[in-house]
């Protein structure tokens, strides 16, 4: 009989220096753009939001050790950035009628000697929110689930 696979942790990959790009971009004009999965940050990555929509999901990303940055511009359009807690983040964003925030769903984890992700920019009538997350905790449903059954076990629910 095989066994299930293991599930690999989700989480940042640390990638040697000559792997990284130096610069790429993305640009959502009018359009919803979503940046996922198993990709490779670049030192500087550009993100221009023009009454548009992007998605950057940092949770698998490659990434290189040091310093790298993304640049944003939001002009009424929105920008969303997922950061795993184990990534440093400094966030240096300046809003105009708009957002440029940094929220924590989880604590930060980062080490002293974690790679580090500068986001600066700024939002005109748009918004920018960089979410840091712990990409392996459960999610919302799997946490009401089990406190559901947990409760239903202790006779606690109808129908026990």
């Amino acid at each position: 009989m095989t066994q299930p696979p293991v599930p690999v942790p989700a989480g940042p990959t640390l990638v040697p220096d000559h792997a990284v790009p130096e610069r790429l971009g993305t640009r959502g004009i009018l359009a919803h753009v979503n940046r996922n999965g198993d990709w490779t940050l670049p030192r500087l990555y550009r993100v221009v939001a023009c009454m548009g929509q992007v998605d950057l999901d940092l949770t698998r990303v490659r990434i290189g050790a040091g310093v790298s940055t993304i640049e944003v511009v939001s002009i009424m359009g929105g920008v969303n950035i997922i950061v795993p807690h184990n990534l440093r983040v400094e966030n240096h964003g300046e809003p105009l009628i708009g957002e440029f925030s940094l929220k924590y769903s989880a604590p930060s984890a980062a080490g002293p000697d974690a790679p580090v992700l500068v986001i600066k920019g700024s939002a005109f009538m748009g918004n920018c929110v960089v979410k840091v997350v712990d990409p392996n905790a459960p999610k919302w449903i799997h946490r009401w689930l089990k406190r559901r059954k947990d409760n239903r076990d202790q006779g606690q629910l109808p129908g026990a």
